[in-house]
């Protein structure tokens, strides 16, 4: 017996939905699916009402492009199975989630809540074929994929870098946990552990939302202060994020009394609050610029030590992995130069917890795409 359908494996992130068109085939008599890559699109999340005006966008372009006559008339007679790795927290059997962290434009409201069963009649679906995923919890599923030796090869993920390599007399620990921790528009965070099977089973976390942000300089003392200026609870992620670049900025032109550039305050001014960050770390490494500069090693620094605490609370000793768009991005910062900042601090736990932390592998891995692939992973695992 064999199930075939089309699949839509989409991420949809505050900022950019991104999804994919593939025609999935398994027959039960061979241990891996047949799957086939037939398009994609990414969109501006924020010009859409919620996903199922996404979806509804992305079907249309899928018709109006030259396909395949069994993917359109899968299209047609709504054989099409849906997973959506998504932001904010997902509930119901993974039917809800709630996504009013994201804005639409440009009035800002926020998003309602979404449901997949609204998804599924607006659209006409058939019952029970969409699904959500956290977006990290996906993350999570795309490294679930590298370590079965099953996995489809579209599940596996591309361009890793060891930052710091563990080697051992007896090889991997096959029974060990995987964790992973992500900067990008927040602090995202999860957790793997292995089942009886050794396929490893994903769970979210909320890590990057807690208050751990301790200060270890006169300077980060004053850089607290000016956090709970205005709240007193305060989120690692408001300093290990994109959105922390425009914080600390901030701080320093304020703690050193230093204004920002001309340059600088021009090219803030011409863009969105969403690529305020990465205009931060041009000037940081392009016009070497003493506040960007600053920003930056706080990153860095504070990242470390975050990465070290998650070391020491999952005891990963398979693996603790870094994803997300920002830290790809300042590998300039630490590449040919002895003062790595980040793997520094990653280190650097105490006297009586650094020795555990070396022993925790740290790899970095640049594929914007972790979370469509854990997706198509999560389906194939879960194809009943």
């Amino acid at each position: 017996m064999s199930k075939t359908c089309a699949v839509i494996v989409g991420d949809i992130g505050g900022t950019n939905a991104r999804l994919q068109l593939l025609w999935y085939s398994h027959n039960q008599t061979s241990l891996t699916p047949s799957i086939t890559f037939i398009t994609r699109q990414t969109y501006r999340t924020s010009i859409f009402t919620g996903h199922h005006v996404i979806l509804q966008r992305f079907i249309n372009d899928i018709q109006n492009e030259k396909q395949e006559e069994d993917v359109l008339d899968a299209i047609k007679n709504k054989n099409i199975r849906v997973v959506l790795a998504v932001c904010g927290p997902i509930w119901n059997n993974r039917r809800s989630n709630d996504a009013n962290n994201v804005r639409m434009e440009p009035d800002g409201a926020r998003w309602p809540t979404q449901h997949a069963d609204t998804i599924e009649n607006d659209l006409q679906l058939k019952s029970n074929s969409v699904i959500f995923l956290n977006d990290f919890e996906a993350i999570g599923y795309c490294l679930a994929a590298q370590v079965d030796s099953q996995a489809h090869e579209l599940c596996q993920s591309t361009k890793t870098f060891v930052l710091h390599e563990v080697l051992t007399e007896d090889g991997t620990d096959t029974k060990a946990p995987v964790a992973c921790l992500g900067a990008g528009t927040g602090l995202g965070a999860c957790f793997l552990t292995p089942d009886n099977f050794g396929r490893y089973q994903v769970y979210s976390s909320e890590a990057g939302m807690v208050d751990t942000f301790s200060p270890q300089t006169e300077e980060e003392w004053f850089l607290l202060k000016y956090l709970r200026r205005n709240q007193s609870f305060i989120e690692i992620e408001q300093i290990v994020s994109g959105p922390g670049f425009v914080t600390m900025l901030q701080f320093y032109s304020e703690y050193l009394n230093q204004p920002l550039t001309i340059k600088l305050a021009n090219d803030l001014q011409h863009v969105s609050q969403d690529e305020a960050p990465a205009v931060i770390s041009q000037h940081a490494c392009d016009y070497n610029d003493a506040l960007c500069l600053r920003a930056v090693d706080t990153f860095l620094d504070v990242f470390g030590r975050v990465l070290g605490t998650a070391a020491q609370t999952f005891l990963p000793y398979r693996g603790l992995y870094i994803t997300g768009g920002i830290l790809p991005k300042l590998a300039w910062r630490w590449k040919n130069n002895p003062n790595n900042l980040l793997l520094k601090s990653y280190l650097d736990q105490g006297t009586k917890m650094s020795e555990v932390v070396a022993r925790v592998p740290l790899t970095l891995i640049d594929d914007d795409d972790l979370g469509l692939k854990g997706c198509l992973y999560y389906m194939t695992v879960h194809n009943d």
